[in-house]
């Protein structure tokens, strides 16, 4: 064997011409590239380099390879490169020049040759600080330690192809594989593709890596295990249209808290960031099990993802395992435009508030990865955001696309006949404007279906929007409204009378509202024709109403008019005039409900409120029936204004009878009257009955305001009010 006359024990010798290559490539120049590196060794540009066996970059030794150099492998699971602890590697490519490990064959496929290994000396998970672990393809080379600033070298422009041979089904080359590599290593601009297992696993450590492209590769595109805490930027990974996988379960995103978790006590787990991924699955017959994986005590926060193309994905997010499951801390921001979700959008087992399917990411930023040659065709590339506006006529069962943002630009009417469905993760944005709203007509149905991962959101098309810029959702229903005499009692839409409402079907249909968000709603014509957040015009109990969040409305939150819908889980933050308003003969019921005023909250109304209720319209008709009897269950109202007294936490007058229980009033604001229920157009039915603790800083006028003797209403000691635990879903902080 003949050496290199530099200060190295590895093999850099010439082929001579009838030496076998395993293939079509010409390999009779090439220098052979196998052993142990002894001190430094420099690679040089001008020559090709064959790896025929593996070759050690022990502690201590020093792999340089300059730009625009070229390394071809034999085939075979023991060709490869391994920068052992202690041992560094200076890859340094540029956009114009890279440096690329390829096949020593031009009819190479995926797992013709091992790949590159980097093992540091950062932390890994297990039962004792600084816990090392043995290299999956060679045990008898060790990784891990306490180094978290650990430096292996440099690792940038550099393409890794045709990787991953395997010696058994369990052990087995990634593309690049991180063992406990430290954050003082350099890891940026990589293009892993044909690779026969992951493109890239992270065993522990803290190494960041930014600019990563995964092309077909048989397992996962990005596989984070043992502890890892670093974070990946802008990575890319595409299966084509003729990708076929040899595993059971391939991903883009797998990660563990620790290896294969058998280690749920082991410390650290993995506490890792994604920031800008894009996924893509367009192959014609191979099923994604999962877009993003994330279990077994992992933490992730994953922001700005996006999920595409035209192959099947079974799960959309997947937070479960049999050995345990994603921690709650994790955060996710996916936006969803693949064109085949077969399972779930998000599984899980716990309760994730960070979880989010959204509209509008954009992903991973696909330009900077034209030094590598790959060519994204359509289906591949990061789409533009399609924009339409809904239809303002609908009288046919339409699904919004996910893939699309959707603009309110009119009076949006779902007639009688039609549904409107939206789809979870959906933003919707409405124009600035009082004619800009979403009115679901008698016989109409609309099913806005989130989920706490994935709410829907009712927004402004401006970020600097204010309380008032839209209109709102309007529901009319077939329900019960109060009415003079017998029979069946209709009225006019208040923001468009040619629209009736009322009837005489008490558990009448609209569809579902669950998991949505009304934000900067309440636009006015006059100070008297005004949109509520949400209004609910003689909606029946077989409409589904729950887990709603209304903030910065210019009127109230919520207002019933008549019907028998109940809601459930309602959070009212700054909403202008009252939280909770009823009236026309309202007889459902409203549990788990927070009204908040925060600090700097001020009303442009004249008697704003925390609940307020009528027995009929405006106290009109005080022989009308029915008149209003509904429920509350478990209310908080909270004034922390500053400078905005509230009128009365509690109004019921005008004939209606309410029956409220465990209700909390409290804040530092100035609250004019606990309850009131006394009113020139009628009181408050003697029936009613109202349980609230007080423990508002301020009450300046009256506990109870009341003409005559209500004996079940009192101030009580002890109610707790509305669970605040269950509004993580809003993104607003309680």
């Amino acid at each position: 064997m003949a050496f290199a006359a530099i200060a190295s024990t590895v093999s850099l010798t010439s082929c001579s011409d009838d030496e076998n290559t395993t293939g079509g490539g010409d390999s009779s120049q090439a220098e052979t590239l196998v052993g142990t590196v002894s001190g430094t060794l420099t690679l040089d540009a001008s020559k090709e380099y064959r790896l025929t066996g593996t070759l050690i970059v022990p502690d201590g030794a020093t792999l340089n390879i300059p730009a625009g150099t070229t390394i071809k492998a034999d085939e075979g699971f023991d060709k490869y490169i391994l920068v052992a602890q202690g041992g560094t590697i200076n890859a340094r490519g540029t956009a114009d020049n890279p440096i690329v490990f390829t096949a020593n064959s031009d009819n190479a496929s995926a797992g013709y040759w091992g790949g590159l290994i980097v093992n540091g000396r950062a932390p890994i998970s297990g039962s004792t600080e600084g816990q090392t672990g043995t290299t999956e393809v060679d045990n008898q080379y060790v990784y891990g330690g306490s180094n978290t600033t650990d430096n292996s070298g440099v690792i940038e422009y550099v393409q890794l192809l045709y990787t991953g041979a395997r010696s058994s089904s369990s052990i087995e080359h990634n593309g690049l594989t991180l063992n406990g590599v430290g954050s003082g290593t350099t890891i940026r601009n990589i293009y892993i593709s044909e690779g026969a297992d992951d493109a890239i696993e992270f065993f522990g450590g803290s190494v960041s890596v930014t600019n990563l492209l995964a092309v077909n590769c048989d397992d996962d595109m990005f596989d984070f295990t043992q502890g890892y805490c670093g974070t990946l930027t802008n990575c890319y990974g595409v299966w084509e249209s003729g990708f076929t996988s040899t595993e059971e379960d391939p991903r883009g995103v797998e990660a563990d808290g620790n290896l294969d978790g058998d280690g749920p006590d082991h410390t650290p787990q993995a506490d890792f960031t994604i920031d800008g991924m894009t996924i893509v699955n367009n192959s014609a017959t191979q099923a994604m099990q999962d877009a993003i994986k994330v279990r077994r005590g992992a933490t992730a926060h994953i922001s700005n993802a996006l999920v595409m193309g035209t192959g099947e994905v079974q799960n959309l997010i997947d937070l479960t395992d049999s050995k345990g499951d994603a921690t709650t801390a994790t955060e996710i921001s996916v936006t969803n435009n693949a064109g085949n979700i077969s399972s779930d959008l998000v599984n899980h087992n716990e309760q994730y508030d960070n979880v989010e399917i959204v509209s509008g990411n954009t992903g991973a930023d696909n330009t900077v990865f034209g030094w590598t040659g790959y060519q994204f065709d359509e289906s591949g590339d990061t789409p533009a955001v399609a924009e339409e506006d809904i239809p303002t006529e609908i009288t046919s069962d339409i699904t919004l696309d996910a893939s699309t943002q959707y603009y309110i630009n009119g009076s949006v009417h779902v007639r009688e006949g039609g549904v409107l469905r939206i789809p979870a993760g959906m933003t919707i944005k409405a124009r600035n404007g009082f004619a800009n709203f979403i009115l679901v007509e008698r016989g109409g149905q609309i099913y806005a279906e989130g989920t706490a991962e994935a709410p829907i959101t009712f927004t402004a098309d401006n970020e600097t929007a204010e309380a008032g810029y839209w209109g709102g959702l309007i529901i009319n229903g077939r329900a019960v409204i109060s009415g003079a005499g017998s029979g069946t009692h209709e009225a006019a839409t208040e923001v468009d009378n040619n629209i009736m409402y009322g009837g005489s079907d008490n558990a009448d249909n609209s569809g579902v509202l669950t998991y949505v968000r009304i934000l900067y709603s309440g636009a006015r014509s006059t100070a008297d024709i005004e949109h509520n957040g949400l209004t609910l015009n003689a909606v029946g109990s077989g409409t589904r109403i729950e887990n709603i969040y209304i903030s910065e409305g210019a009127d109230d939150a919520i207002e019933f008019f008549g019907g028998s819908v109940s809601v459930t889980n309602l959070l009212a933050v700054n909403c202008d005039d009252d939280m909770f308003d009823f009236t026309q003969g309202y007889c459902g019921t409203l549990t788990n409900c927070y009204g908040r005023w925060e600090a700097s909250f001020t009303s442009t109304e004249e008697d704003p409120r925390g609940v307020e209720a009528d027995g009929n319209l405006d106290g009109e008709g005080p022989d009308h029936t029915p008149q209003a009897d509904f429920r509350i269950e478990n209310m908080t109202i909270e004034n922390l204004a500053e400078s905005q007294p509230m009128q009365d936490a509690i109004k019921i007058r005008r004939g209606a009878t309410a029956h409220i229980t465990n209700a909390l009033i409290t804040g530092s604001g100035e609250i004019e009257n606990i309850i009131d229920l006394t009113d020139s157009k009628g009181d408050a039915a003697t029936a009613t009955e109202i349980s609230v603790t007080n423990s508002a800083a301020s009450v300046s006028s009256d506990l109870i305001r009341q003409n005559g003797s209500y004996a079940g209403v009192g101030i009580v000691s002890g109610n707790t009010g509305c669970p605040a635990d269950g509004f993580g879903w809003t993104g607003y902080e309680l």
